[in-house]
């Protein structure tokens, strides 16, 4: 069986917000280090701090690349609704931190942003007709939104 347009559609969306989201790391890993080098207790193993870091960014993409495939390649509902009550509850931190002073700015704000949208768009995708016969296990039409 096939793999429905809105699945495809998916990936392009849950991809583009990973890159986005590795650009956004990349821009705001010099203000993370800064960060932890002034907190008195994390400035002491700041290296430590910061390889902490990185590795809970890389687990965290690599769980999501998890989702991914068991999402788009397994058709797993129960993926889908992990990725969708996780995916849900960044989309609201990122809206809610808005205000806060730590919160990035500029380029790094705006990629922010963007990668939310580009989430809850995936998370759409997810909810299609095609997507849910496809979960479901039903063969896809693929005339079905002609």
């Amino acid at each position: 069986m096939g793999r429905p347009v809105s699945i495809i559609n998916f990936e392009r969306s849950f991809w583009a917000s990973i890159l986005i989201g590795v650009v956004s790391t990349v821009l705001q890993w010099s203000m993370m280090r800064e960060l932890v080098e002034k907190d008195p207790v994390l400035s002491q193993s700041a290296d430590a701090a910061v390889i902490g870091i990185g590795f809970a960014v890389a687990l965290s993409f690599a769980f999501g690349g998890l989702l991914w495939y068991l999402i788009s390649r397994r058709a797993s509902n129960v993926a889908k609704w992990i990725y969708v009550v996780l995916m849900g509850f960044g989309i609201v931190s990122s809206f809610t931190t808005m205000n806060d002073p730590l919160s990035p700015k500029g380029l790094a704000f705006a990629l922010s942003l963007a990668g939310a949208g580009l989430t809850a768009l995936s998370i759409y995708f997810l909810f299609r007709k095609d997507a849910r016969a496809w979960f479901a296990g039903k063969n896809v039409d693929p005339r079905i939104f002609e």
